[in-house]
C-alpha cells in the first residue's frame, strides 16, 4: 500500500535541533505487559483514561521525528487531522483483525517505532537511547503528566532486562485464560486473511513501502490463497496447532517472569477483574505507581468477544497439557 501524499509523515528527524531542549526530562515509564491478545490494549487505555500519564498516540507513533516541532509551532491538529484523512482515505476504520477503532489520537505499541527505527520489535541495549527519548518527547508534547504509560506484548519475558536500563520502571501485568488468549489470537488471524491489511501496512512501512517487510507480505499472501482454497473452518483447525505452542510458549515465559520480579516494581491483575471492575482495578494500582488517580474509570466503555471458535470446542485440555509440558 502506498502512503497518501496528504499524511506528510516526516521522512528526516525534524525535531534533531530541540532533543537538547527536552534531555532534563526524566525518564519514568510504566509498562502495560502481557502476552498478545490477552487484553493490553483495554488495560492501556483504560490506565490511560484513569492516571495523569503521557501515552503514545497513533499520531505521537507516526510522526515521532516532528513531534517537538508542531508543539512549538502550534500544528500537532493539523497533522492529526492529516493522518484522519489518510486513514478514511484508505478506508481505515479499526484494526481489521479486532473492531478497536482507528483514529490519531488511538493508541499503539512503542514496538513498531522501535521497528522502524532500530529493526527490532524489543527493547533492548541497542535501542535504550531512541526509547528514552520517545518518553521525554510524550512527556513534552504531554503537558502535565507524572510519567509515561507504554505497551508492547514482543517485551513480554524482557522486564528484567528493562529494568536494568531503567530502574524507575514499573510493571502492570494482566493476566487471562489461555484459552481465551487462543481464541482471540485464532480469531485474529482468520480476519488477518480476510483482506488487504492497510492499517498493518502503514505502521511497518519505514519509508521503503512494501520492500521494508517482505517476507511478511509474501506470507501474508500465500496463506490468504490458503485460506481462500480451504475455507475458513479448515483453516482454524489447521492454525489451532501452531498457534496453541505459541500460547503455551507466552504462558510459560510470562508466568516465569512475574514469580521472578520485585513487588515493589510490578503488580499483576486479572482481566475478568478489570472487566467485572475497572474502578476497582484502578485503584489497586495506585500504590504501585505513587500517582493519584484522577478519573474513576466507572465510565470506561467495556468490549468483549466471547465466543469460542468452533475450531476450539474442548481444546482447553489439550492446551493446558503443552503448558505443562514446556513448564
Amino acid at each position: 500500500m502506498k502512503h497518501r501524499k496528504d499524511a506528510h509523515f516526516p521522512t528526516s528527524n525534524e525535531d534533531a535541533a530541540k532533543l537538547d531542549s527536552i534531555c532534563h526530562l526524566p525518564i519514568r515509564p510504566i509498562f502495560i505487559m502481557g502476552l498478545h491478545r490477552s487484553g493490553t490494549t483495554f488495560l492501556y487505555d483504560t490506565v490511560a483514561k484513569s492516571f495523569p500519564l503521557a501515552h503514545l498516540s497513533l499520531y505521537h507513533l507516526l510522526y515521532f521525528d516532528r513531534l517537538l516541532t508542531n508543539k512549538s509551532h502550534g500544528t500537532e491538529q493539523r497533522d492529526k487531522d492529516r493522518l484522519n484523512r489518510y486513514f478514511a482515505a484508505n478506508g481505515i476504520s479499526d484494526r481489521n483483525i479486532d473492531g478497536t477503532h482507528i483514529d490519531a489520537d488511538a493508541v499503539e505499541e512503542y514496538g513498531f517505532l522501535l521497528r522502524k527505527k532500530s529493526g527490532t520489535f524489543k527493547l533492548n541495549e541497542s535501542n535504550t537511547d531512541l526509547f528514552a527519548c520517545l518518553c521525554q518527547k510524550l512527556l513534552a508534547v504531554q503537558e502535565g503528566k507524572k510519567a509515561v504509560l507504554l505497551k508492547n506484548p514482543w517485551d513480554t519475558g524482557n522486564a528484567k532486562k528493562i529494568l536494568s536500563y531503567f530502574p524507575n520502571a514499573r510493571f502492570i501485568y494482566i493476566s487471562r485464560e489461555p484459552i481465551a488468549v487462543l481464541n482471540s489470537m485464532l480469531n485474529a488471524l482468520l480476519a488477518y486473511l480476510e483482506g488487504p491489511q492497510d492499517y498493518l501496512e502503514t505502521l511497518l512501512d519505514n519509508g521503503s513501502g512494501r520492500s521494508g517487510y517482505r517476507t511478511g507480505y509474501i506470507a501474508w499472501v500465500i496463506l490468504r490463497i490458503l485460506r481462500k482454497f480451504l475455507g475458513r473452518n479448515i483453516t482454524a483447525r489447521l492454525a489451532r496447532g501452531l498457534l496453541a505452542k505459541d500460547v503455551a510458549r507466552q504462558v510459560v515465559i510470562y508466568r516465569k517472569e512475574i514469580t521472578g520480579m520485585p513487588r515493589s516494581s510490578a503488580i499483576e491483575i486479572d482481566y475478568k477483574s478489570l472487566v467485572a471492575d475497572p474502578a476497582a482495578t484502578m485503584r489497586l494500582l495506585e500504590p504501585l505507581l505513587d500517582i493519584p488517580i484522577t478519573a474513576t474509570g466507572e465510565n470506561i466503555e467495556v468490549k468483549q468477544r466471547s465466543n469460542l471458535n468452533p475450531a476450539l470446542q474442548n481444546y482447553e485440555e489439550t492446551l493446558s497439557g503443552l503448558i505443562s509440558n514446556m513448564t
